[in-house]
């Protein structure tokens, strides 16, 4: 009786190479061609796309062979991609787009890996070696949460770059909040990663039950912490009597003219004074 093949493809990090030479070496050492029938290594070294992946085959496999080639590629950290398939892979040679070599004996694995043609670069930890960053996500640095009534927010989105400018990074909903998720939980995400806040008070603030949210939970967060700047910035045409008993304790900045870099010229000493303080 003809036997089927049985094909895994196993999607790999292109940069993180080195962990996975014992793990070919020991599979193909243990499961020899009577079981194993193919172990292919496919890499895509054009930069923007760097890929990688190995198939591994079966005709006739012995017991458990394949239990044990499953729990070694999951414990390397691959991901089983069954939605790709060998025939895929290998149509996408044709167009440039990867290198193939398939590897027959353990000693083929570091031949395969320190291949140029497969791999043209660095693995990440080399390149770390050097001195480079490798995966450090940017935008992490705690920020100045802006909150304000949306009627204003052309005109708050305007003192942003102030902000930037200063080295000051900002929560803002317009860019924060991605389309279909819940406002609500952004804007408690928001509230509870920023290092200050930013209140800017006009009768239009006063009356939005969004703004009257964010005012309760940062005084909430002020009143248990205090670890958190908070500044007002209020419109002249707000009544401060409305205002008064919810910045008691805090001054805030009774705007006088429509001038924001005026107004970025005020705030700005107290939060980078703040913020480099909580840096060190």
């Amino acid at each position: 009786m003809v036997k089927l093949d049985k094909d895994y493809v196993w999607e790999c990090d292109y940069g993180v190479r080195k962990p996975l030479v014992p793990v070919l070496m020991e599979l193909l050492k243990n499961q020899d061609a009577t079981s194993l029938q193919m172990v292919n290594l496919m890499t895509n070294s054009i930069p923007y796309n760097l890929e990688f992946f190995i198939v591994v085959s079966y005709e006739n496999p012995k017991e458990g062979h394949i239990e044990v080639m499953k729990n070694m590629m999951r414990a390397a950290g691959l991901r089983y991609r069954p939605d790709i398939t060998f025939n895929e892979l290998s149509q996408e040679i044709g167009y440039r787009r990867f290198n193939s070599q398939t590897l027959v004996r353990d000693i083929d694995v570091l031949e395969a890996m320190n291949s140029e043609l497969l791999f043209r670069y660095y693995e990440k930890s080399e390149l770390e070696k050097m001195g480079y960053v490798i995966d450090k996500p940017l935008g992490n640095q705690m920020p100045i949460f802006l909150s304000h009534s949306s009627k204003n927010k052309s005109e708050v989105e305007d003192l942003i770059p102030y902000l930037n400018g200063a080295g000051l990074p900002v929560w803002f909903d317009k860019v924060n909040i991605d389309y279909g998720e819940s406002i609500v939980k952004a804007i408690q995400k928001g509230i509870k990663q920023s290092a200050g806040v930013i209140f800017w008070i006009t009768n239009d603030f006063i009356n939005s039950n969004w703004c009257d949210l964010e005012l309760t939970k940062f005084s909430s967060r002020y009143a248990s912490k205090k670890n958190l700047l908070t500044i007002a910035v209020v419109h002249q045409d707000v009544d401060i009597d409305k205002i008064d008993f919810l910045f008691d304790d805090i001054k805030y900045l009774h705007r006088k003219d429509e001038n924001l870099e005026k107004i970025a010229k005020e705030i700005l000493p107290s939060l980078k004074r703040y913020i480099n303080s909580t840096n060190n």
